[in-house]
């Protein structure tokens, strides 16, 4: 397969034979997938590609198997600046996106999310609701989204008032109705409605999102944990 002019992301690179390197991608019509950009380190560097993180980018690539030989590597914009924080951000989603996308399963609304994520990541201080955004896109992507108005009994419409327990694989359920649950593990109703308004102004918004989603996304994850987390609290330590 010959692929021409497709725009893609880098995700991670690592070094292959004496001087290549294999690359995951994200493009915008074949999703994740990996390829080799030959001659890219060492001796032959001055013949290899510019795969810059976070740089958008017009690729063409070539082969039949699963693993594409780059042809072409274009930028066609400026990478944003990613520093401290933002650049920690912009690895965990790259990791969520190796870790938890099938290859060759197109993603436009997440490719554009993405897309449009990086560049936020550059110019903006708040960075927090546009995570917690994209963290419910992939979940939804991935077949895993969650109706954040309803419980699933009888549909019921989540209440503000309530505290609700959540399940990943189904959904939420007041805790009133579970013998073991207690307010202190759940999450309170007017929390889940605001994220389902697309509001984060609130901490306590915010702090419900992050647990939620760190629970919904380990279901998927399993135990090994994320590099680009350890890394991050790591240099939080120092």
């Amino acid at each position: 397969m010959n692929t021409e002019k497709q725009k893609a992301y880098v995700l991670h690179t690592r070094n292959y034979r004496e001087s290549s390197q294999l690359v995951d991608l994200f493009s915008l019509d074949f999703g994740r997938l990996r390829a080799v950009a030959k001659g890219n380190r060492g001796k032959r560097k001055s013949g290899g590609h510019q795969l810059q993180a976070f740089s958008p980018l017009s690729l063409s690539w070539r082969g039949k198997g699963d693993l594409k030989n780059l042809t072409v590597v274009e930028t066609v914009g400026n990478p944003p600046s990613l520093q401290g924080e933002k650049l920690y951000i912009g690895l965990y989603l790259n990791e969520l996106l190796v870790r938890l996308l099938p290859e060759y399963a197109p993603h436009t609304r997440l490719f554009e999310c993405y897309a449009e994520l990086v560049v936020q990541l550059g110019i903006h201080y708040d960075a927090e609701p546009l995570l917690r955004r994209f963290e419910l896109l992939l979940l939804e992507e991935m077949g895993y989204g969650f109706d954040l108005t309803h419980e699933i009994i009888e549909n019921r419409p989540i209440t503000a008032t309530e505290y609700y327990h959540f399940s990943p694989d189904q959904g939420f359920i007041r805790i009133d109705s579970i013998s073991e649950g207690s307010k202190e593990s759940g999450f309170q109703g007017k929390c889940l409605l605001a994220m389902a308004a697309d509001n984060y102004q609130s901490t306590e918004v915010r702090r419900c999102a992050k647990r939620l989603l760190r629970i919904a996304l380990h279901a998927q994850l399993g135990e090994r944990p994320l590099l680009s987390r350890q890394l991050f609290r790591k240099t939080l330590i120092k």
